[in-house]
């Protein structure tokens, strides 16, 4: 039998951007995976106040309800396909035992814009069955959806309640360590990670001017602690970092002539999740501080459904509490009630259904309502 060929490192790099080799050489095993996301979406009545968010030159077709702070995403009072319907390809090339490689790609609509973009690209060393070390460029796991919150099979919702789930960064650069195992009856995950992400044009503040901004988020640590037994599932999550604003290269947050070149920020949240028989409940509680600079925020959700047959039925309550830089003044309160109803096609397909109102109380006397219909049709491959 004929030798395969050295493979160079340049070769090497080069196959790892293919999604489609599966081989090196016979040398490395490649899998992939898949999923996507076609939602149709209007608002279909809005009072209060017209309150200019989103930005009214880049969304005419108003009134609007941001449905993904972190993309941008926007659903006017017409039925559209483009805010969030996605696709997302992941390729895995595992090398031996010990050491793989994964990357993701997706394809969405963020802020008006159509973008193809590679979201994780990172290597995997597995240090025992227990413990494993990666690097690169990963989903920053915030909240107990962050991982997957594109992937909206995985859950019973048309999308994670934004009120608790919209940032501006999503992604970071950087390594992290994760230990999985079994602890009298309990599965334990917990991960360490530190890292950066810079963004340029950031689609979130595209929701409040056409100019681009730049986000840096640095000096980003952070650790999470997941458990479940069972029916019952619990998670902890902290990540503290240093934020900066800048416009044409200009700081614009926070103000440097009192905080410097950046300001710290930090995020705490409790995720509870029940799956017993027939009944579903999903609660997370968020506290995002980022005084003395900026405003913060208290965020909380809580879902409950009872699955019938292939039909989930659910209610969900949602609430985002904005308070000045010191959490001594509430300023804003938002609040949103949804009712989805979840088929399951298949193992691997689900249509969806949903009613959202959601309000904006500026406790000025200013109130905004909007009333948002949506349908959808997930599938993972």
């Amino acid at each position: 039998m004929r030798t395969p060929r050295p493979v160079k490192p340049t070769q090497l790099l080069a196959a790892l951007s293919l999604a489609g080799i599966s081989t090196l050489a016979g040398a490395v095993d490649f899998s992939y995976s898949g999923f996507a996301n076609l939602s149709a979406s209007k608002v279909i009545s809005g009072s209060g106040e017209d309150i200019g968010y989103p930005e009214p030159t880049q969304w005419s077709n108003c009134p609007c309800f941001i449905s993904d702070f972190s993309h941008g995403t926007v659903i006017e009072n017409k039925w559209s396909l483009a805010p969030e319907s996605r696709l997302g390809l992941q390729g895995n090339w595992t090398f031996d035992d010990k050491w793989s490689f994964t990357a993701q790609g997706m394809a969405r609509h963020a802020a008006k814009k159509a973008k193809v973009e590679l979201e994780w690209a990172y290597l995997s060393y597995n240090l025992t069955p227990q413990w494993t070390i990666q690097a690169g460029r990963k989903r920053l796991p915030l909240f107990l959806y962050s991982d997957f919150q594109d992937v909206s099979f995985a859950y019973n919702w048309v999308r994670v309640p934004p009120d608790v789930y919209g940032w501006a960064v999503v992604n970071y650069n950087g390594a992290n360590i994760t230990y999985r195992s079994d602890i009298a009856g309990w599965a334990v995950k917990s991960n360490a990670y530190i890292g950066q992400e810079h963004t340029k044009d950031n689609p979130i503040n595209r929701l409040a001017s056409p100019t681009p901004t730049d986000i840096d988020w640095d000096n980003m640590w952070g650790v999470d602690l997941e458990v479940n037994r069972d029916w019952f599932t619990a998670r902890i999550a902290y990540n503290k970092s240093k934020q900066r604003m800048t416009q044409n290269g200009v700081q614009v947050s926070p103000d440097p002539t009192q905080f410097g070149r950046s300001s710290p920020q930090s995020f705490l949240a409790l995720s509870l999740g029940i799956d017993k028989g027939d009944w579903i409940a999903r609660s997370e509680m968020s506290k995002v501080d980022r005084s003395p600079a900026r405003g913060s925020y208290y965020g909380f959700l809580l879902g409950v459904g009872y699955r019938i047959d292939k039909f989930t039925p659910m209610i969900t309550f949602s609430q985002l509490k904005a308070y000045d830089n010191a959490f001594e003044t509430l300023q804003e309160k938002d609040r949103l009630i949804g009712l989805t109803l979840r088929y399951q096609l298949s193992d691997s397909s689900s249509l969806k259904a949903q009613y959202d109102r959601s309000r904006w109380d500026y406790l000025n006397g200013t109130d905004t309502v909007r009333k948002v219909v949506t349908v959808s049709y997930d599938v993972v491959f």
